[in-house]
């Protein structure tokens, strides 16, 4: 089975049967930058965000390829970012988003799986486009 790449963006998703195996899912991620997605409820037609977590979504890069970058003297900021989210256990998370804590922590992923990319526009629609890794957790794991 073929391996894709998490940033290529020429990837048909609607052709893609999203069995992790076809991805080079990387061991450890370097947290760019995290944010708290609230739940939204419809009230009266209006979506409406609520104080409830629906998921913690970050930005992030393979930790691996950055170190290697670094290694041949090149630097990582034209590495694209890969986009998480994180589903589960977010209640000891949120604080440590909150205050920009993760950011640029190293962190081992818990249970990944690869979701279909969704793409939001202006007006309140969007698009299927590329592709996302959803984790349970993760583990702090230093650099």
């Amino acid at each position: 089975m073929t391996k894709f790449n998490l940033t290529d963006e020429t990837v048909k998703v609607g052709d893609l049967k999203l069995d992790k195996s076809q991805f080079d899912i990387p061991k450890k991620v370097t947290i760019l930058s995290s944010r708290v997605a609230p739940v939204y409820k419809n009230i009266n037609g209006e979506s409406i965000a609520t104080d409830e977590v629906a998921k913690i979504t970050c930005s992030v890069q393979d930790t691996d390829k950055i170190q290697a970058l670094k290694d041949l003297g090149y630097s990582p900021d034209d590495l694209k970012s890969i986009r998480l989210e994180i589903v589960d256990n977010l209640d000891k998370l949120v604080k440590s988003v909150e205050k920009d804590e993760l950011n640029s922590l190293v962190v081992e992923l818990v249970n990944p799986e690869v979701h279909l990319g969704w793409r939001a526009n202006s007006n309140g629609g969007g698009n299927w486009g590329g592709l996302k890794l959803v984790a349970t957790d993760i583990k702090f794991i230093g650099a």
